[in-house]
C-alpha cells in the first residue's frame, strides 16, 4: 500500500502567544525583594530573618509572615522604599529577551509573590501588558505597616487561569519562566514551562526546559519558536 505524505495529518505545534514571568530571582538576580530591602535597611540577620525562619518552621501563617515584613517599614515614606527598590540588580540580557519575546508577539505578563513596588516599575519599564504582585500599604505616602497580599508564594494557579482568560490564549499557547518551588502550580498549568537557574528540584521535574546560566539571552536558544 502506498501512502502519500500529504494524506497523514500531522498535529500541529503550537504558536506560541502569551509569556508569564516570576519576577524574583528570575528576572532580578535577588530572589526576595522583601530580604533586599530588610538588608539594605540593616533590618535582616537577627531581626526580619526571624520572620522567615518561623514561617518556614510553620509558627506562623504566610498571612502573618508578611505582615510582620510591612510593619518593620511602617512610618517610612514609599518613595523612599522605591528608591530602594530601584537599585536591586537584574539578570544580564532582560532588555534583549523582552525585545525578542515583544518581536515574536507575545504578550508579556507576570505573576509575583513579591512587592508590586517592584512589578509595577517592572511593569513600566519594559511595557508588560499585565503583572500582578502584593501591595504595601500608604496613607498619603506613608507606609502604614499593612499589605494586601494577592498573589500567595505558592498559589500562582488562579493567576494563570485568569491571564489565559484575560488574553484569551490556551494554556499550550504559554510559556512560563519561573526559578523557585512557589512557581511549580504556574509551571503545570502551562505548554512550553522554563525553570531559570532553579532552586527547587520539583520545580525542574516539571519543566520542559532547565537551564542555569548569569544571561536571559540563554533562554533565546531554547524557547520553541526560535
Amino acid at each position: 500500500m502506498v501512502v502519500y505524505k500529504n494524506q497523514i495529518k500531522m498535529p500541529r505545534p503550537p504558536v506560541y502567544k502569551l509569556v508569564i514571568f516570576d519576577l524574583d530571582g528570575t528576572l532580578t538576580r535577588e530572589r526576595s525583594i522583601w530580604e533586599y530591602i530588610h538588608k539594605r535597611l540593616g533590618k535582616w540577620y537577627g531581626f526580619a530573618e526571624e520572620y522567615q525562619n518561623q514561617f518556614l518552621a510553620g509558627e506562623i501563617s504566610y498571612e502573618e509572615f508578611c505582615e510582620r515584613d510591612a510593619q518593620v517599614w511602617k512610618g517610612m515614606k514609599i518613595e523612599e522604599l522605591l528608591e530602594i527598590v530601584k537599585t536591586v540588580p537584574f539578570h544580564e540580557g532582560v532588555d534583549d529577551l523582552i525585545g525578542y519575546l515583544k518581536q515574536k508577539g507575545l504578550k508579556l505578563s507576570m505573576v509575583s509573590s513579591g512587592l508590586s513596588i517592584l512589578s509595577n516599575w517592572v511593569h513600566q519599564r519594559y511595557g508588560f501588558d499585565f503583572s500582578v504582585s502584593n501591595d504595601l500599604l500608604h496613607e498619603n505616602g506613608i507606609l502604614t505597616g499593612k499589605v494586601n497580599i494577592q498573589v500567595y508564594y505558592d498559589q500562582k494557579a488562579e493567576w494563570v487561569r485568569r491571564i489565559l482568560d484575560r488574553f484569551e490564549v490556551k494554556p499550550e499557547e504559554t510559556i512560563a519562566i519561573g526559578d523557585s518551588h512557589g512557581d511549580i502550580e504556574m509551571f503545570q498549568r502551562v505548554g512550553f514551562p522554563i525553570a531559570f537557574n532553579s532552586s527547587c528540584e520539583d520545580l525542574e521535574r516539571v519543566a520542559r526546559v532547565s537551564i542555569r546560566s548569569h544571561y536571559l539571552t540563554d533562554i533565546i536558544p531554547l524557547l520553541p519558536f526560535s
